[in-house]
């Protein structure tokens, strides 16, 4: 038998149909149905008082599909009406069914462009969205220097030698920042500069238990069969001093990369320098070594909103190559003897560049956001130099026999580590 409900048999067949792609069914569904419409219609008698076209001309001709009397009818109009309702029918079932897939496509289209949408507003980039501005910052870097090679001064005991080294602690030093930070695709820039100049000293004598009584202290360098040829020796009462400078400048592009990450890089000049003074009541020691070079620099800021009263926890990471010249050189009146290394270069400035020092800073903090243009930041910082060279007496102990040898002070790292507290303006 034949449904008398066209229209609820073919809901019931279309609501299971699937759409592989959304252009290609579309093409073929719009192919269809010409080819299905020509032909059904095709098959309508011309004297019929209708054809369909659409769903609404199906719903507006319900006197077609009502009850046939096959009384009063011959066998051949039965068979002719059994098939004009099949078509209409069928015609019916395949128009209801492009309407069905036709609204799914645009609840999908919808869906898209919703959760398109939702990308873009969730993006970290577009979250972050935040113009640009100028801001001056300063730093009170309170960090202590570690020098690789502390010695000040070698002091003979019964059992050998025994190292006094320079009581470095924390020291205060100010960094100082300006720049200009840009929004999303631009880039924008900043140049800071750090100076650390300090010095630390301690006396040895028997007064302090430092050069007891009956031993001697030294202060080698050069070292030739056990023996100080650069130097002092026998010393039982003196003042030694360490002193550091570093200037570091940077020159940096900004690129603001997502919400909480910023990436830095640029050009970096860095000069460390140390000296060694050394005066005792058997002659004095003056020693220095230096580094200066410039090169690339990259670092990256990377920042998390706690969202509890404008705090938020920061990270700063660094690295940098600096090619450039060190030079050492000692000094002794004792023996009226100088020594020095790179001091002189045959070379042109311009080649100038022999030794290759490799930089690294982190930073981790708290970042307190004041006001709208006033924050403040306490962090933790480390940074090292390597391969910049040493002043401090080289000399150390090797046997039984007391004797001594010397070692390179060229190849020395120079680090710092300490806490840094920071305000920052921003307009």
């Amino acid at each position: 038998m034949l449904s008398r409900n066209p229209q609820a048999l073919l809901h019931v067949r279309g609501s299971k149909r699937r759409l592989p792609t959304l252009g290609g069914l579309l093409s073929a569904i719009v192919a269809a149905v010409t080819l299905f419409h020509s032909s059904a219609n095709a098959q309508i008698p011309a004297n019929a008082p209708f054809k369909f076209d659409s769903l609404p001309e199906i719903n507006q001709a319900p006197s077609f599909v009502e009850p046939v009397s096959y009384d009063d009818e011959s066998p051949a109009d039965v068979v002719m009406t059994t098939d004009h309702t099949t078509t209409m029918a069928a015609k019916a079932d395949f128009l209801i069914a492009i309407e069905n897939m036709q609204n799914r496509l645009q609840s999908q289209e919808t869906q898209i462009a919703s959760l398109n949408s939702q990308l873009r507003m969730s993006s970290p980039r577009s979250a972050a969205n935040r113009k640009s501005r100028w801001f001056s910052t300063y730093e009170s870097v309170i960090v202590q220097p570690m020098q690789e090679n502390l010695t000040g001064v070698i002091v003979q005991t019964d059992d050998g030698y025994a190292h006094v080294a320079f009581p470095w602690k924390i020291q205060h030093s100010p960094r100082v920042q300006f720049g200009h930070e840009t929004s999303n695709d631009t880039l924008g820039w900043r140049v800071r500069y750090w100076q650390f100049r300090h010095s630390k000293s301690f006396l040895a004598n028997n007064d302090n238990g430092l050069i007891p009584t009956g031993n001697d202290g030294r202060v080698g360098y050069l070292v030739e069969d056990g023996d100080i040829t650069v130097g002092l020796g026998s010393i039982e009462d003196g003042h030694f001093q360490s002193s550091i400078r570093t200037d570091v400048i940077d020159w940096e592009l900004q690129r603001h990369i997502a919400a909480p990450l910023d990436i830095y890089a640029g050009i970096r000049y860095a000069k460390a320098a140390q000296g060694y003074r050394a005066a005792t009541d058997v002659g004095s020691v003056r020693a220095d070594s230096s580094f200066r070079g410039v090169g690339p620099t990259a670092a990256m800021r990377l920042q998390h909103d706690l969202g509890v009263s404008r705090l938020a926890i920061f990270a700063n990471l660094r690295g940098s190559l600096l090619f450039g010249h060190k030079e050492f050189s000692v000094y002794d009146d004792a023996n009226d003897s100088l020594q020095a290394i790179g001091s002189d270069d045959v070379r042109l400035s311009s080649d100038g560049a022999d030794t290759l020092s490799g930089n690294a800073e982190i930073q981790l903090g708290v970042r307190l956001a004041a006001t709208d243009w006033l924050a403040l930041t306490v962090a933790f910082e480390t940074q090292t130099f390597t391969n910049v060279g040493g002043p401090n007496p080289t000399a150390v102990f090797t046997g039984t026999d007391r004797g001594v040898a010397g070692d390179s002070p060229m190849d020395d790292s120079l680090s710092f580590a300490g806490v840094t507290v920071g305000t920052e303006v921003t307009w």
